[in-house]
């Protein structure tokens, strides 16, 4: 085990978009003194269907993604770099794991936060192509075992890791016109189960956690150009219970515990983050007559 004065070492996946969860993770982790590693597909992440139909990366001109993201967190005092790579590819998996040990002599976080942008397979099974199904599976569950496989022989040979799964409400709960998306979130619940009796002997926890509606470019999928996404968001998290929808930085904390010392007897364990949930009957609020 690391002592305090070691800094750890943090991988996490899908830091592209400017307003992901990936982003924010990042940040929380180097703020607490993590190296942080960020990584992509692509600098900038992959646009939503909604962005490639309106033309919009919904990112801002000045952003570079992955490379910004490290600026900002050097600037801000804290360690980071990047790299790039399909964590859906076995070759670009074990690249990125070992870059990330090559830099840093190690890892000790791993945080599987990206996932396919939706697009063709948000529609009801019957029309939903087949090739929407397994680039969904290949990105979500596939990718999150490839980049647990390789992180892990470094993470047993330090007697010490951790490794936080973002999963969805999706994977626990029923969701229309998303098979293959929660097939692939209820995949990852039950590999987290199993990595984590796989890995506790050696120091390693594994959890999950499994955001409800969070107000990323990701929330918003209907293509009416017309559409204000804030105002629409606004309008959902009436219906949760704490009144708003959740924050990337609300998923961020969260890691952080997760992959803190204060964590190392919670493993195996889903954690919902979803506000209290939509709830069927009107929330009577404090500023309610």
């Amino acid at each position: 085990m690391k002592t305090q004065s070691e800094r750890r070492v943090a991988l996490v996946t899908g830091c592209g978009k400017r307003d992901g969860m990936g982003q924010a993770i990042a940040r929380t982790l180097a703020a607490s003194g993590a190296a942080v590693v960020v990584s992509d597909v692509l600098p900038a992440g992959v646009a939503n269907q909604r962005q490639e139909r309106l033309g919009v990366a919904g990112t801002g001109d000045d952003w570079r993604g992955v490379e910004s993201l490290v600026e900002e967190i050097e600037a801000g005092g804290g360690t980071a770099s990047s790299v790039v790579g399909d964590i859906g590819e076995e070759d670009d998996a074990r690249r990125m794991v070992g870059e990330t040990v090559d830099r840093h002599g190690g890892l000790d976080i791993l945080v599987n936060n990206a996932a396919a942008p939706q697009g063709p397979d948000r529609q009801d099974v019957e029309d939903a192509p087949i090739e929407a199904w397994d680039r969904v599976i290949r990105v979500n569950l596939r990718g999150t075992y490839l980049m647990s496989r390789f992180a892990v022989p470094v993470m047993r040979k330090a007697r010490w890791g951790r490794i936080v799964n973002i999963s969805s409400m999706a994977g626990m709960s029923a969701a229309p016109a998303a098979a293959a998306y929660s097939a692939s979130k209820a995949g990852v619940l039950g590999l987290t189960r199993s990595l984590a009796m796989d890995l506790a002997p050696w120091g390693i926890t594994v959890n999950a956690i499994c955001p409800g509606l969070v107000g990323t470019s990701r929330a918003v999928l209907s293509p009416d150009p017309a559409l204000d996404d804030q105002e629409v968001l606004a309008q959902r998290g009436k219906a949760i219970a704490v009144g708003r929808v959740g924050l990337p930085e609300d998923i961020a904390g969260a890691v952080a515990y997760l992959a803190s010392d204060a964590a190392g007897y919670v493993t195996a364990q889903t954690l919902v983050l979803d506000g209290g949930g939509f709830g069927r009957f009107p929330v009577k609020r404090p500023d309610d007559s």
